[in-house]
């Protein structure tokens, strides 16, 4: 069909529609999610707009390269922040190898101002951030997804793979946690 209406369309349909081929299907998506995710992957990188628009990037490369990961029964929001989440975890893994790699470079004086910027470029200010910074990364990520991105409570149990019950405890605790954060 040449004319197809995408905005009516449902993020699982757009999906099939991609499966297909439907380079417009994919566009729309994108329109869709890029800035949520963006805004997701900001938060929970360092605050570094260049790496979030890269992530997002890599994220919607995937859906174009492989979109038959995507599986019907599936929910296409949770599916793509669980994806972002595990770009996370991945990302976490590579910023600590090249900490630890900085650190050797200082003990052994080769890199020290080099070191010194980079650590006086990443300086966090905001309160929130640095509150969420505290948090182990499942809490981190679970806050951002309930309250950056408004997931529902299901999207993310089903993201976690626990209980509805276990995510609105965690989220209650979470947030006295910021909330007593600011406050002081």
């Amino acid at each position: 069909m040449l004319f197809r209406n995408y905005r009516k369309k449902t993020d699982e349909q757009l999906m099939i529609l991609i499966q297909s081929g439907d380079h417009h299907a994919f566009s729309s998506l994108y329109s869709r999610y890029a800035d949520r995710l963006n805004a997701f992957f900001y938060r929970m990188l360092w605050s570094d707009s260049t790496m979030a628009e890269d992530y997002v990037h890599d994220l919607f490369s995937k859906i174009i390269e492989r979109p038959q990961l995507f599986k019907s029964g599936y929910l296409v929001k949770p599916w793509l922040f669980q994806i972002a989440s595990n770009m996370c975890k991945n990302g976490y893994r590579k910023k600590s190898f090249e900490m630890e790699y900085l650190q050797q470079l200082q003990v052994t004086g080769i890199a020290e101002s080099v070191a010194e910027q980079k650590l006086d470029e990443k300086i966090i200010t905001d309160q929130i951030r640095l509150s969420l910074e505290k948090l182990d990364e499942d809490r981190r990520t679970m806050f951002l997804l309930r309250y950056q991105q408004e997931l529902t409570i299901e999207e993310i149990a089903e993201i976690f793979q626990i209980p509805k019950g276990t995510v609105k405890s965690r989220l209650f605790h979470i947030k006295k946690f910021v909330e007593s954060s600011i406050k002081n």
